[in-house]
């Protein structure tokens, strides 16, 4: 007789806490949360396993969150992908037994239906997907924790720090045994059926996912510098700092301080700021940099911007650059945003619902399917106009009658 699963799921925690407790009282008290199901959240624990997710030089996690704060080109960007990935309604769509060929919408009161709706109490279903898609647009993961129920079904949708969640690999490195999320607060320990984990491809780190921010971030540093310096320029009344004073005659330790100081005095002080310099007779004042214009400072930003645009997939025309911008050209724009990096996001979203997440609330394999609705989305529509001439080619070929393009134009 083929137990009920909750009793199977209850077995198993069962089993779980026996091999934890004996584990716990044999080491230290520190390390992992205990709270709530600890029991499976600390077995991996004992394990000498591979950890991913702690970098100390320039790919370094916890660096790749303050670019949304100080660049204005990866903010804008990942606003973008952040709201478009959370227009389209997630739904869900079920087969109604394991031979048929074909799926049909699930009610809205579908248990996974439910949870995709209203994955947390504190969350909407939007800011759950904004709040994915700006971390994988920026760490190139994206942790999600499962919180389940008393018969082990998903119940709640935590999603998880980027920065904080380290991925912990079997020493051959072929399969994850699980993460562990840092905060604050301790250590917690997750089993990989616990968690989704949604990442961006890296040739490098099979278990790292590539940020967005990796490839451009020299562009983006120099952008960011070239801003300060200019900033610095002009809280210094525009002054130079690179200027030399060429002496004819040999000075002292002392006079050369007096000179330091009259001439930090000359542009510190804003009053000040447009009083004519006076130098004694022998004196030669000169610039040995270059000027603003010869560093083409507008260039260095919009280098910067172009770089994020094409490593983002996001069309320049969506990060403030205005300029050449017309009703047509942005909606090209829009339409290749969609198709070349929206739908295929959405689609790696998907699979990461549907391989790790509807199994829970299947009764056999493939009885469910999670699917972004984009009926809603004009950039993916044909307009009337493309329609139209569609439609008139059709039928100047001979393909498809003048009745058959009545009719799909709603005119029969």
């Amino acid at each position: 007789m083929i137990k009920p699963q909750h009793t199977i799921w209850r077995g198993w925690r069962n089993t779980v806490k026996k091999v934890t407790r004996t584990f716990i009282s044999n080491r230290q008290p520190q390390s992992v949360s205990r709270g709530g199901n600890a029991s499976k959240r600390m077995l991996f624990d004992q394990m000498s396993p591979l950890m991913y997710g702690e970098y100390t030089d320039a790919w370094s996690y916890a660096r790749y969150g303050e670019y949304y704060a100080i660049s204005a080109p990866v903010h804008a960007a990942v606003r973008v992908l952040a709201e478009a990935i959370s227009r389209p309604q997630l739904k869900v769509w079920i087969r109604p037994s394991p031979d048929a060929d074909h799926f049909q919408p699930a009610s809205i009161d579908h248990p996974l239906q439910k949870l995709l709706d209203q994955p947390h109490p504190a969350w909407s279903r939007a800011e759950l997907w904004r709040t994915i898609e700006s971390r994988l647009a920026l760490w190139g993961s994206a942790f999600v924790a499962l919180k389940r129920n008393e018969i082990g079904k998903p119940q709640e949708l935590w999603p998880l720090p980027s920065d904080q969640v380290r991925v912990i690999a079997d020493e051959d490195e072929a399969s994850i045994r699980g993460f562990i999320h840092e905060s604050i607060n301790g250590r917690t320990a997750y089993l990989p059926e616990d968690v989704l984990w949604f990442r961006r491809f890296n040739p490098i780190n099979t278990f790292a996912g590539m940020s967005s921010v990796a490839p451009p971030r020299i562009a983006i540093d120099m952008g960011a510098e070239a801003l300060k310096f200019n900033r610095r320029f002009f809280i210094n009344s525009a002054a130079p700092s690179d200027l030399v004073l060429k002496v004819d005659v040999p000075i002292n330790d002392q006079q050369a301080e007096e000179i330091y100081n009259a001439w930090a005095k000359r542009v510190s002080e804003p009053h000040h700021a447009h009083r004519p310099l006076i130098l004694s007779a022998g004196m030669d004042l000169k610039r040995l940099g270059t000027t603003h214009k010869d560093m083409e400072f507008m260039a260095t930003l919009e280098w910067s911007v172009e770089e994020v645009a094409r490593t983002f997939g996001v069309p320049k025309v969506f990060l403030s650059e205005f300029e050449d911008a017309t009703l047509a050209n942005v909606r090209t724009m829009e339409q290749f945003l969609w198709r070349n990096t929206i739908i295929p996001e959405l689609q790696m979203l998907e699979d990461g619902v549907n391989q790790h997440l509807a199994p829970s609330f299947s009764d056999f394999p493939n009885q469910l399917q999670a699917r972004f609705d984009l009926s809603s989305v004009e950039a993916v529509q044909e307009s009337a106009d493309d329609r139209a001439n569609r439609l008139a080619s059709l039928v100047a070929s001979g393909i498809m009658s003048i009745d058959e393009a009545r009719a799909e134009l709603g005119m029969a």
